[in-house]
């Protein structure tokens, strides 16, 4: 069992690390480096959707529930049918509007997996080496991280360094958009 699977109930599949702020600020208080490599090292130079609502990882299981129970498309075999009409996914609203992509999980008891979808409310995209290096910097106790601290954390976890940062993009954007 990972880190966030007892947060999440079944049939969902829903990595809430790599997902949701809020889940994710509280995971930082107590995580390890190791536990973060261990997290976002799938996703490293590839983008990840990160939902920053309100709604927490149950919350947004249980709405999703709902909302595929009155479809009549929540047990495994309806519900695979009903992805396969739309190209292996589908999109939710729920009552925040935020915006969810479902698809099939790759175990038979959790069926569902969900995240984030590229656009709505609530939602930020950053690369997942951008995240991992945030949350090192948090973890360090950096308020205002500079080049240098910045690239000696990358290196630590095998990340190549980067040449300058700009304040109102990647790295700087991302760790305010965090930890404002």
């Amino acid at each position: 069992m990972n880190h966030t699977e007892k947060h999440i109930p079944e049939p969902f599949r829903f990595n809430a690390f790599k997902h949701h702020r809020n889940f994710q600020l509280m995971a930082l208080a107590d995580a390890s480096e190791e536990l973060i490599d261990q997290q976002l090292a799938p996703v490293c130079n590839n983008y990840v959707d990160v939902y920053t609502g309100v709604l927490s990882p149950a919350d947004i299981c249980a709405e999703i529930e709902m909302l595929l129970k009155k479809i009549c498309v929540f047990e495994k075999d309806e519900f695979t049918g009903w992805l396969r009409s739309n190209r292996g996914y589908q999109e939710l609203r729920l009552s925040d509007d935020s915006q969810w992509i479902v698809r099939e999980g790759i175990d038979s008891v959790c069926y569902i997996h969900i995240h984030p979808a590229r656009t709505g409310a609530h939602h930020i995209r950053y690369k997942g080496s951008t995240l991992k290096t945030v949350f090192l910097l948090k973890m360090a106790g950096f308020e205002a991280p500079q080049l240098e601290d910045v690239n000696r954390l990358r290196q630590q976890v095998g990340l190549s360094p980067v040449a300058r940062l700009a304040a109102k993009k990647g790295i700087l954007k991302c760790f305010q958009e965090f930890f404002r």
